[in-house]
């Protein structure tokens, strides 16, 4: 993961920041007791069924998973294990920067690609949509800005 340097004179996009001026649909959760393993930004989460608190989440492992949010960069902490506190982009109209697999045109449905953290791909049928390309992807591994539409409920 790219680390942020303050005596940069202009700031670099990092998998999992957020772009564009408000990202109101962003919420606080906590990574479930049941993750095995770290959390990193960008990495697609699902809601876990608990009750009391705020949502618990755990890390999407399938492309046919329903993403809740997608967990936000934050500066201090690089990753989260269970029982983190987390901030996760859900709802509508979060912008991202997340990681093209392949070209994805400006505008296209995205889906999850569960074959590397933060990746998206143009969507295919039967996968859960969550969201549009803002930006053009060409190459495999080009960070492009997403605009969220979570939780993923709408299937292509």
């Amino acid at each position: 993961m790219t680390l942020l340097n303050q005596n940069l004179f202009a700031q670099v996009p990092v998998l999992g920041m957020m772009d564009l001026k408000f990202n109101t649909q962003t919420i606080s959760a906590e990574i479930d007791s049941s993750q095995v393993g770290s959390l990193v930004a960008g990495q697609a989460v699902k809601l876990v069924d608990s009750a009391g608190g705020v949502p618990k989440v755990v890390a999407c492992t399938a492309n046919s998973d329903l993403v809740f949010g997608v967990i936000a960069y934050d500066l201090k902490d690089q990753s989260f294990v269970a029982g983190s506190k987390v901030e996760i982009a859900a709802g509508f109209g979060n912008v991202m920067y997340l990681t093209a697999n392949g070209a994805i045109s400006r505008g296209a449905k995205v889906s999850l690609d569960s074959s590397g953290v933060g990746t998206v791909v143009a969507s295919a049928s039967g996968h859960p949509t969550m969201g549009w390309a803002y930006d053009k992807g060409v190459n495999v591994g080009d960070l492009i800005r997403v605009y969220l539409v979570l939780p993923a409920y709408f299937i292509d």
